[in-house]
Order: structure tokens, then sequence, then C-alpha cells
């Protein structure tokens, strides 16, 4: 038997990825447009209840959905591997019973309480945002439960329109309905809930469209094997086993956000700023910062979603080739597209505000700098979820929890001085995030290298793409002060920096090496590229991967 991987399972990283970033992208995309109109229409203040609900939401619904999808994925993927397809429906059942009753246990919680947990944010008026978004729990532990069994049998499509049916419903609904309040005059408070019940429609829509998914694939999906052994209990023991840990994670860095909101305004007004200007400033940072910044790990979710089945059934069948080559295409894929991100955001940070914000001049003004110190932290992010992804694979699902725990106390403690440093200010939320984050990383990399028997990080992978990154980066700012020099400044000039950056970009990238065949190769007309890539002497025809296969092919053919 050969040692190498199929080709079909050695595309299934890149066929996944391939089809979940568009509509990921998309999704953000509308997500942070979403944000543009509602701030002309609630008001900067005004979206300072929304962000208040919906860091609340944010930290419930990891509760009671986050983990599922990987822990389903993860489970399926391994039985299915296995073949004991006979458990992948006792498994799916039993997680969704009981994380549809978790749901609708949070989402009452989120309703009965909602004037308490308002008042322990500062924020009393957030009280009617809280109840119009907590339906929306319910019904996520559905759609969580649903993406996870698609995604354990590597099927990424669905959950790919179904993201973007709900973010393009949250932006429809969430406009309408908070134009119609304010066209009736209602109050900010009243406008801003309008606003945000357009998630929970959002979610309406996606999960009645998984629902017509499931019942179309349900033959698909619940695969025959060996008659199923498994109790309801221990399917249910398995579940949560390997959810927890995920969803431990994700609620520590929810509940530092959830946290920030209320420390950021209140550490703010403890040095001297009046209530308005700290809500101005903390609104300023959420609603236009944080985004930009959230917008590209979001982008990199894909990669760690294609991984986790990927690698967990390679390491089932003791495929160390297969994982090397998912984990080392998957931090290639991040150092590609995180470093360019970093230096444009770093460098670029005013214009590309100033161009999705157009109007909101004051707002723009208190977060480019923000944003400038906060994307350093985006590579050290995008890697978290890389090394915590192959974590949970190799079977070490609970250690990424504790890093989270440290790093989220690192940063609360560091936020919590800085904040109270007159000449530091609101500058202590971005660098208290860049501190945790490297804690996280360095933590998670010291364990996984304990634990992996494939080769991890390669100076290469991401000093080669920084100094295109950075070429780029530069060459196009010396451009963008050239025209406003001459021309003054016009807001065409800002696309026209970022489209002449990215096209600079890709051919540094190639002529530095920073891309390998193997990253091109599995893309639409990927053969073709590197054929002419080959003609033009970008590309060496046989890399140490193409010899590896070969020799490996070798040992198996005799």
């Amino acid at each position: 038997m050969s040692v190498i991987p199929s080709p079909g399972r050695e595309n299934k990283l890149m066929r996944g990825v391939m089809i979940l970033t568009p509509a990921t992208l998309l999704a953000k995309i509308i997500g942070l447009f979403y944000k543009i109109p509602l701030l002309a229409i609630v008001g900067v203040g005004g979206m300072a209840y929304f962000l208040a609900a919906y860091h609340v939401y944010s930290l419930l619904f990891v509760l009671c959905a986050a983990g599922l999808p990987t822990a389903l994925s993860l489970l399926v993927s391994h039985r299915v591997a296995r073949g004991e397809g006979g458990a992948v429906s006792r498994i799916f059942g039993v997680a969704l019973a009981a994380f549809l009753a978790l749901g609708a246990v949070l989402a009452a919680v989120m309703v009965l309480f909602a004037p308490q947990i308002a008042a322990l944010l500062a924020m009393p008026e957030a009280a009617r945002s809280l109840i119009a978004i907590a339906p929306a729990l319910f019904l996520s532990a559905f759609t969580g439960a649903v993406r996870g069994l698609f995604q354990g049998h590597h099927i990424m499509l669905p959950s790919a329109l179904c993201e973007v049916l709900e973010a393009a419903s949250k932006l429809i609904f969430g406009i309408l309905l908070a134009s119609m309040a304010r066209a009736r005059g209602l109050d900010t408070p009243t406008v801003a809930a309008a606003a945000i019940l357009g998630i929970t429609l959002g979610t309406v829509l996606s999960a009645l469209s998984l629902l017509l998914w499931l019942i179309c694939c349900r033959r698909r999906l619940f695969v025959s094997g060996a008659a199923c052994s498994l109790q309801k209990r221990h399917a249910l023991s398995a579940v949560v086993r390997v959810a927890l840990p995920v969803t431990c994670s994700a609620a520590v860095m929810g509940l530092v956000t959830l946290v920030d909101t209320a420390l950021i305004s209140a550490r703010l007004q403890a040095v001297g700023f009046a209530p308005a200007v700290a809500n101005l400033l903390y609104s300023s940072y959420g609603n236009l910062a944080v985004p930009l910044y959230n917008l590209v790990p979001a982008l990199l979710t894909p990669v760690t979603l294609s991984l986790v089945p990927i690698l967990s059934a390679a390491l089932a069948k003791g495929d160390q080739q297969a994982a090397q080559a998912a984990f080392g295409g998957a931090a290639r894929l991040i150092a590609l597209v995180t470093l360019p991100a970093v230096c444009g955001l770093a460098l670029f940070s005013e214009p590309v505000l100033g161009l999705l914000f157009f109007g909101q001049g004051e707002a723009v003004r208190i977060a480019a700098p923000l944003l400038s110190v906060l994307a350093p932290a985006l590579l050290p992010t995008a890697l978290i979820a890389l090394t915590s992804a192959a974590l949970q694979a190799a079977g070490k699902t609970a250690f990424p929890v504790y890093s989270m725990l440290i790093g989220a106390s690192v940063k609360l403690l560091l936020e919590a001085f800085l904040l109270g440093v007159p000449q530091v200010g609101i500058f202590g939320a971005p660098l208290s995030t860049l501190a945790c984050n490297l804690v996280v990383l360095l933590l998670n990399t010291a364990a996984l290298s304990r634990v992996a028997t494939y080769r991890l990080f390669t100076p290469g992978a991401f000093l080669r793409p920084l100094l295109a990154a950075l070429s780029a980066s530069l060459l196009g700012g010396a451009l963008y002060r050239f025209l406003i020099l001459k021309l003054g400044y016009a807001v065409w000039q800002v696309p026209l920096l970022i489209l002449f950056v990215g096209l600079l970009y890709a051919p540094l990238a190639l002529l530095l090496g920073a891309v390998e065949r193997d990253d091109l190769i599995d893309l639409p007309c990927g053969k073709l590229l590197c054929r002419v890539l080959d003609r033009c002497h970008l590309s060496h025809k046989e890399n140490k991967n193409d010899k590896r296969r070969k020799i490996a092919a070798d040992i198996g053919q005799k």
C-alpha cells in the first residue's frame, strides 16, 4: 500500500477552502458594509447599544453553538474514515437534541434578564437589543449541528451558501427595520433594537435553508456501515468531550470582548473622559477598527474548517505525509493572505476607513491609528486558529483552553493598566490584544511541537511573503503620496492604491519563492498557471514535495 495520499485526498483542503473562502469573503464584506448605513441611521452613539447586545449574544452563542460544528466534523470524519458510518446518525441526533435544549435555555435567560444584563454593562438602554437578538441563539444551535455534519463529510457548499444567505438577510432586514423605526420617530435604543433584529431574521432563513439541505442529502450524510453499538450517553459524552474545549476557548475570548465593553468605557471615564466621549471612543474602536481587523481572520476560517476533518482522518489512519501536506499548505496560505493585510492596514488604515465609512470623519480619525496598532496582531490571531485546530485534531482538545485563559488574563490585566494611563488611553485596547495573541501562539506552538509528528512552521513560509508585502505596500504608499501631492485627495485614489498593491504583491511573491507549486496546482486553471510559470522560470518544475511524493510512490509500487 502506498504511503502517499491519493490525489483526491490531497485536494480536499484546497477544495474546501475554495468553496468556503468566496462565501466567507462575501459574507464578511456584507457584514462590514452592513454597519456603514447603520452608523448613519442609528448613529455612532446608538451603535454602542447594538455592539453591547451583540457581544452578549456572541458569548452565549459560543456556549450553545461555537464548538458544535468542530466537534461533529471531527467525530463524523473519524467514524467515516474507520468505516463506522452507522454511528453518524446517532452522534448527530444526540448532539442536536442536547444543544437545541441548551440554546433554548440561554435564549430564555437572555430575554428574562435583559434589563439586569444591560445594567451590568453600564448601558441600560441596550436591554431592547438583547431581547431582539435572543431567539437567534436557539436557531444557531441547529445551524451549527447541521454545518458540522456536512463538514465532517467534507461537503462545504451548504455551509458556504447559508453563510451568504444569513449575511444578506441580516443586511436587508437590519437596514429596513432600522429605517422604519427611525422614520416613525422612535428613540435611539429602539432603532438599535430594530437593527439587531435583522440578525435574528437572517438566522431564521439560514436554518430553513440548512433544513432543506439536510432533507435532500440525508441518504448521503447518514451512510451505511457497521451496526451502531454506540449508546446515546456515550455519543453525547464524545460530543461534549470534543466540543467543550473548543467552546471554552471561544467563550474565553468572548468573555474578554464582553469585559472590554464595560472596561474600556469605565477606565476612560476614570481618567477624566466624559461618558459621551468614552462611548464615542469605544464605539469608533469597536464598530470601525475591530470589524475590519476581524475580516482577515474570518476569511481564513475556511482553512481551519477544512483542515480539522482532513488532519483528523489522516492521523486516524497514521498517514503522516497527508498530515504534513495539510498543515504545511494551511500555514503557507495563512502567511500569504495575512502578511499583506498586516502591512496594508498598518500603513493605510485612514484612507481605507475613510473610504468604507465615508461621512463618519470624526469616528475615522479616532479609529485609524487604533487600527494601525491593531494590525500586527493579525498574524498571531490566524496562527492561533491553525495551531488550535491541529491540537484538536491530535486529540489535545483541552490545551487551547488553557492557553486562551492565560492569554486572556494577560490581556485584561494589561488593558486595565494601560487604559488608566492618560498618555496611552484607548490605545491600551489594541496593544493588550497583540500581547494576548503572542502569548497564546507561543503556548500553542510549544504544545504542538511536542505532539506533532510532522514539521511545523518554516521561516521561509513567513519571511518571503513578508518581504513581498512590505515591498508592495511601500511602493503603493509612494504612489499614493505622489497622487495626493499632484492632484490632491480624491476618493478614487484609495481603490487604485489597493488594486496597485495587490497586483504588485502577486508577482513579487512568485519571484521571491513565497508560493509553491502545491499551492497553485489545485486552483482553477492551476495546471495551466504552473506551465506558464515554468516557461517564465518563476517556479521549479520539481520542488521538494514533488520529489518526496515521487520517491514514496515508487516505494509504494515496489
